[in-house]
This record gives structure tokens, C-alpha cells and sequence, in this order.
């Protein structure tokens, strides 16, 4: 079986990537002074910083890992994973654990917290007051999708985005276990399910079949209240400030074993 190691060094990778390169040098140095501040720690009482202090954050809650934020979408907050494997728990608890309809935006125990996968899926609800994932439905308007491009997501010591490149509709599956994404071929199918041709499906221009296995991606899910379908905004990784996001890519047929 053969691995391949892969590195994301993404300013200065695939050719693909340089129509973003100088927003995400400039987007990267935000980030990087951003990081470095130390006078405005934000936490959820402090609406309006431009700094994510997770080690903060993690004192009030150990399943707090990271900080999504989409400004112009109004989503803007933590990320857990329940340290327990319990993947329900954050559909009817807040970020502090408290019980909430609402719940709070979550990973599986299935996707690493680190960021390191090719496919991080998080979830979040979709209530009727326009909170936590709520706003993803804007991305299904195609001047919407073409004006807003970035998705950001804060960790300790690291910041990342994500340039959006697909927004649609979709049957409410649980992702990690409909596609096998430890090997390059479940990497790619779920791609090809992307770049399938539907005209509920938006896709940025240029961008068609362009993310492969190699890269790494992250996919916010909700369900359309509306269709209770499953509505999904994908991002391709394009800025790693602290170049720490890197995994083995498996290119073995998963049925040999």
C-alpha cells in the first residue's frame, strides 16, 4: 500500500490557487497580527474583537477546540468536539453544556480536532431566529455565494481559511460514514458529488474539478427547514498561518483489507 505524504504549504502550492494568492498573503498577515494581540481576548461576552482566544475559551468548556467565523453571514462562534464520543450531545446542549434546542456548531468523534482531515464536517441547527447555522441558506443565492468567499477558523496557535467553492442542497446522510475519507478514493468520490452537474448546485467558477484528495476541505452542514434536506457549504484550505495542517494520503483500494 502506498502513502504519499502530503505538506499544505498553500501560498505557494498549485497553480490552480493563484487567482486567491495575493487575498490570502494579505488575508494571512491580518490573521498573524490578529494572533498576536493580547489585549482583546475574545470570548462570547465580547462580541465585536477581532481575536479568538481559544485556550481562553477552553477553560470554560474542554470540548471547545476552535472558533468558526463567516463575518458577512453573521456566524461567529466556538467549535467543540464532546470529549466523550457522544455525537448527539451538542444538538440540545450549548457551548457550555447546557441544555439548548439550539445546541452549538460541532464536529464528530469520527473527524480528527485537530483540522487535519480531508473532510471536516461540522454541524450545526438551523432555528427559526437566524442563529448558529441559519445563514448558510444565503449561500444559495448565486450573488451572495459570488460576493462572500472565505470561511476562518481559529485554533490554538493557528488560523485558517477556507475559500468557499460549493454550496447545494443534498439527502440528510451523515457524510462520514456515506464516503470513506481515509483513502484518496472516498476523497474523490465525494468530490465528484460535488462537481455532478444539478441545477441546485452552485459551484464557484474555475473551481470546477480543480480540489482533489490532496487537499483539505471543511463542510458546514445544516438542514434546510424548508426542504429538510441537507444544505452544505464546502471550503477548500488556502491559508495555514502556522503551517501545521498536513496528513498521509492513502491511495490504496480500501478493499484490500
Amino acid at each position: 500500500m502506498k502513502k504519499l505524504i502530503m505538506q499544505t504549504k498553500v501560498l505557494e502550492k498549485k497553480s490552480r490557487y493563484r487567482i486567491v494568492r495575493i487575498l490570502v498573503i494579505c488575508l494571512c498577515l491580518a490573521l498573524i497580527a490578529g494572533c498576536g494581540k493580547t489585549s482583546s481576548k475574545k470570548t462570547t461576552e465580547e462580541e465585536g474583537s477581532d481575536y479568538v482566544d481559544v485556550s481562553e475559551l477552553s477553560r470554560l468548556n474542554s470540548d471547545i477546540f476552535a472558533w468558526i467565523r463567516i463575518p458577512e453571514a453573521g456566524i461567529d462562534y466556538p467549535v467543540l468536539q464532546r470529549g466523550d464520543g457522544d455525537d448527539s450531545f451538542y444538538q440540545t446542549h450549548d457551548y457550555l453544556g447546557k441544555e439548548d434546542p439550539k445546541g452549538a456548531i460541532y464536529i464528530e468523534a469520527a473527524n480528527l480536532n485537530d483540522m487535519c482531515d480531508f473532510n471536516e464536517v461540522l454541524h450545526g441547527s438551523s432555528p427559526s431566529d437566524g442563529t448558529m447555522f441559519a445563514p448558510l441558506s444565503k449561500f444559495l443565492d448565486q450573488e451572495f455565494f459570488d460576493e462572500h468567499k472565505y470561511i476562518y477558523v481559529y485554533m490554538k496557535g493557528n488560523a485558517l481559511i477556507y475559500y468557499t467553492f460549493a454550496a447545494y442542497l443534498r439527502e440528510d446522510t451523515r457524510l462520514l460514514e456515506q464516503y470513506d475519507f481515509s483513502y484518496a478514493s472516498g476523497c474523490q468520490q465525494f468530490l465528484d458529488e460535488i462537481y455532478s452537474r444539478s441545477m441546485s448546485k452552485i459551484v464557484r467558477e474555475g473551481w470546477e474539478n480543480q480540489v482533489q484528495p490532496d487537499n483539505f476541505i471543511i463542510t458546514l452542514s445544516t438542514v434546510d427547514p424548508s426542504s429538510g434536506k441537507q444544505l452544505v457549504v464546502v471550503g477548500c484550505l488556502v491559508g495555514d498561518v502556522a503551517g501545521k495542517i498536513d496528513r498521509y494520503v492513502d491511495y490504496g483500494d480500501p478493499d484490500d483489507f
